[in-house]
């Protein structure tokens, strides 16, 4: 009988046919050297780096180091303890040298399982830092892997494995999990279960057993530690495999016990490490802008991606993503947050506007070391507003007073209707004219007093002079008449080399606004 639980797949998939394996003596195991390194790695770049362990130790400690050569910085050590016990005791999993050194790395735990006064427990940590590389044949540089017991076990022991090429961040690397236990008094199948892996991650197993001769491992599996450990009270077997395709992994161990009459009892435990995912390579506009009107957010906000080679999002991208008009049929100016952090790959554009009306827009996209990604195409339309003034304006800004009559109607463009005079007194000029307008852009805005604030550019007349740039801006506080509410009515207007009132408040006459 046996009792089996599956953890939550947290990977995807990579696949493994397993058949039976020849039989190998568990109280004498053979010896085996280290598997070729074809053997140990596939394209993903997963592969055994070292390996250590040990049985028969007793105490409130189990501890074992990698000697005599350190695993290499930056990969990540799979430990796994078995003790004799019915629950879990170990409260830290910690690493430090053999001379006393702290190193400090995180050790998570992945798998537990006990039956019959047998346990076995598995961590990981990625990533791996703070020590020496190297081989150290005096032993006191040599990187240790310690588990502290809560109470004394009578028997235990630990098998310790690094690997290069698992992703570095733990939640992204830890994949699917399974245990189980079970019993028999012959030939006895110790399965954990089956989990689902990704392409080009590593599957790991574990198995311990009681009251065995002998132990059958898993096909295309690879074993550690020069294959299964045991003494008189435990027997364990530690294995790896990594593979190109993905699919299911089900490892399967044969036990066969000695028949005392007693049953004997068998853990197993298989979990998968995934490799880092593959890197950003271009971007892709994954919301494309949207038709709007000169002025107005583009909406809903834009957005761009960072993806591989696949087309798939590559999610631990965060690099800064930029945005520029890249077509431009109406000489327009981008306005707005263009350079952006992603986020989980992407990067989102909630504030871009356009001030010009034209069709055939497009945005183009940059991010250093990717491919950069162009829009399609969309337009820019005017947007439907109109503002006048009837019985003429004044401002007494205080460069001087400024009179002015204006009727600007952007549901004629591009190119846009309007009429407009202005007339300043102030500075060394007794009388300075603005006429003769052409408008070639017109943007709207909500004014912060009430109403709605109406800009118009192009180009005007300045006393019968060449055609110069202007900016005026009209601010109806959206009350009838000259009634000031929460501020009267505003006006301004700035012409190149010439005159610049700032945007001020109306003396006389009222601006009406409508969109």
């Amino acid at each position: 009988m046996s009792k089996r639980t599956t953890l939550p797949v947290l990977a995807g998939l990579l696949a493994a046919t397993l058949v039976p394996a020849g039989c190998r003596d568990a109280l004498s195991p053979e010896r085996r050297g280290r598997p070729a390194a074809a053997s140990v790695a596939a394209a993903s770049g997963i592969a055994l780096d070292q390996q250590n362990g040990a049985l028969g130790e007793r105490g409130t400690a189990l501890i074992k180091g990698f000697n005599p050569t350190n695993p290499r910085l930056g990969s990540t050590i799979i430990a796994t303890f078995y003790w004799l016990g019915s629950t879990n005791i170990i409260p830290t999993v910690f690493d430090h040298l053999a001379d006393g050194t702290p190193v400090g790395n995180g050790y998570h735990l992945v798998t537990y399982v006990t039956a019959d006064d047998i346990a076995m427990a598995t961590f990981v940590a990625t990533n791996v830092q703070n020590f020496p590389e190297g081989t150290f044949p005096s032993g006191e540089k040599i990187l240790v892997v310690e588990a502290t017991f809560s109470a004394e076990i009578a028997d235990g022991g630990i098998l310790i494995s690094s690997y290069t090429g698992v992703d570095a961040v733990f939640d992204r690397a830890l994949g699917a999990q399974a245990v189980a236990s079970g019993s028999g008094s012959t030939a006895t199948i110790a399965d954990p279960g089956a989990i689902e892996v990704s392409a080009g991650a590593l599957a790991y197993g574990a198995t311990m057993a009681n009251r065995v001769v002998g132990i059958t491992s898993p096909a295309n599996f690879t074993p550690l530690n020069n294959g299964a450990m045991s003494n008189d009270a435990i027997k364990t077997d530690g294995e790896f495999a990594v593979q190109a395709s993905a699919g299911s992994v089900d490892p399967q161990w044969t036990w066969f016990f000695d028949q005392d009459p007693r049953v004997g009892t068998w853990l197993a435990t298989v979990l998968a490490l995934n490799p880092p995912p593959p890197p950003a390579t271009h971007l892709v506009f994954t919301v494309q802008p949207s038709n709007t009107t000169a002025g107005s957010t583009i909406s809903p906000a834009v957005q761009v991606a960072a993806q591989d080679d696949a087309g798939v999002t590559v999610t631990s991208f965060a690099g800064s993503i930029t945005i520029a008009l890249g077509t431009n049929p109406a000489g327009g100016t981008l306005s707005g947050t263009k350079i952006v952090t992603a986020v989980n790959g992407v990067a989102t554009f909630s504030t871009l506007s356009i001030d010009r009306a034209g069709n055939g827009y497009t945005l183009v996209a940059t991010a250093t070391g990717l491919t950069g990604a162009t829009s399609a195409p969309f337009n820019i339309a005017a947007p439907q507003a109109r503002v006048d003034v009837s019985g003429g304006g004044r401002i007494d800004p205080a460069i001087g007073k400024t009179t002015f009559g204006f009727d600007v109607d952007s549901r004629s463009g591009p190119p846009f209707q309007g009429d407009m005079q202005v007339v300043y007194h102030g500075g060394t000029s007794p009388m300075t004219r603005i006429h003769s307008v052409l408008i070639d852009g017109v943007t709207s805005s909500p004014d912060p007093r009430g109403g709605v604030c109406i800009t118009w550019t192009g180009s005007a007349r300045v006393n019968n002079g060449d055609q110069r740039r202007f900016t005026a801006t009209a601010c109806d506080n959206g009350q009838p008449g000259s009634s000031h509410g929460a501020g009267p009515d505003r006006f301004g207007i700035s012409v190149d080399g010439s005159v610049n009132t700032g945007l001020t408040d109306l003396k006389g006459g009222n601006a009406q606004a409508r969109q």
